[in-house]
């Protein structure tokens, strides 16, 4: 995660294209190794510490699921974050793929991309996402096999986190529908000169891009909130207490952004993250009313980002808005 201006959350810099290329194969040989060593490890008798095994799949997607012995959910993460690792490798060797030092131009407010910058991202988005939910996943599975006391345990799981956005029982609460109506109201007044706007070269349409962000936002609410409220907010409250977990797990959300393209900057998301920290608290440490809040925020600006001008060439992206 520089990113395409609205895909938050880390990804790879590519700073030339023989070292890109270099990187790519020495992403492929990590791969292979990882999945031979994962094979001949033994099957342990009893899972891994929660904490270890949200570790070990957040650097290498499975690996938790592996440490807790559960190989087929191991594979199933390990396999999918490989495939969408080399789709992103395959898109980054296009002749027409952007590099980051080639897409925003603050002189003019400009954020270029194409087909293929925007398909690469969004594979780039995919693959850090399933990380995320990945560390979660262990996590949760880990604390289900060990116990930990009569501390809440982490519960959700995916297809439930993937719907929460859509239900009305967290569509219905205050502490959801408030501030999203005071964002569109903030975005509704936004002046055309305190925006950015997209510079879409080639035959990247606005329905595509509509599409494409849709599902990466879904992507993305998942796997952030499963990751720093799912994992790191639970595990943190439940060692110092709600008050030093909430602001030390929000801490952690701002100091994992930049504020670059658009994104949020660390003090943005850290008062974003102590928000969804305390109604992760609220909720029981439930991920549902997280998940819907955090869609539909990046959505919300994301659809003002993609609104028409006369030219039909650029899309206006709001200045002040963040990603989280």
């Amino acid at each position: 995660m520089g990113p395409v201006p609205i895909s938050p959350g880390p990804r790879p810099a590519w700073p030339g294209g023989g070292r890109r290329r270099a990187s790519v194969r020495a992403l492929r040989a990590l791969g292979k190794l990882a999945l031979l060593l994962s094979l001949l490890a033994p099957c342990p008798a009893r899972a891994a510490s929660p904490e270890l095994a949200a570790v070990a799949s957040l650097l290498l997607p499975g690996a938790g699921q592996a440490g807790n012995g559960d190989w087929t959910a191991a594979a199933g993460h390990f396999g999918l974050w490989l495939f969408l690792w080399r789709q992103h490798g395959m898109l980054i060797e296009q002749p027409d793929y952007l590099e980051s030092d080639a897409r925003v131009d603050d002189d003019h407010l400009l954020l270029h991309t194409n087909r293929t910058t925007f398909s690469a991202d969004l594979y780039a988005s995919a693959g850090v996402n399933l990380a995320l939910y990945s560390a979660y996943g262990a996590y949760r599975d880990a604390w289900a096999e060990r116990g930990a006391g009569d501390f809440p345990p982490p519960g959700d799981r995916l297809d439930a986190l993937a719907l929460a956005p859509f239900r009305w029982e967290h569509l219905s609460r205050p502490t959801t529908f408030v501030p999203l109506l005071a964002l569109a109201a903030a975005l509704a007044t936004t002046r055309p000169d305190e925006r950015y706007v997209f510079a879409r070269q080639g035959s990247l349409t606005r329905d595509e891009l509509a599409l494409s962000l849709t599902a990466q936002m879904e992507m993305v609410a998942v796997g952030e909130e499963s990751l720093f409220r799912g994992v790191i907010n639970h595990g943190l409250s439940r060692r110092f207490g709600a008050r030093w977990g909430v602001g030390l797990s929000s801490v952690v959300f701002g100091l994992s952004h930049s504020g670059t393209g658009g994104t949020a900057t660390p003090i943005g998301a850290a008062l974003f993250g102590l928000y969804t920290g305390l109604l992760h608290q609220r909720n029981g440490y439930a991920l549902g009313e997280n998940v819907a809040l955090h869609f539909w925020w990046n959505l919300l600006i994301s659809m003002a980002a993609i609104q028409g001008r006369e030219d039909d060439e650029e899309v206006p992206l709001a200045q002040f808005a963040m990603h989280f």
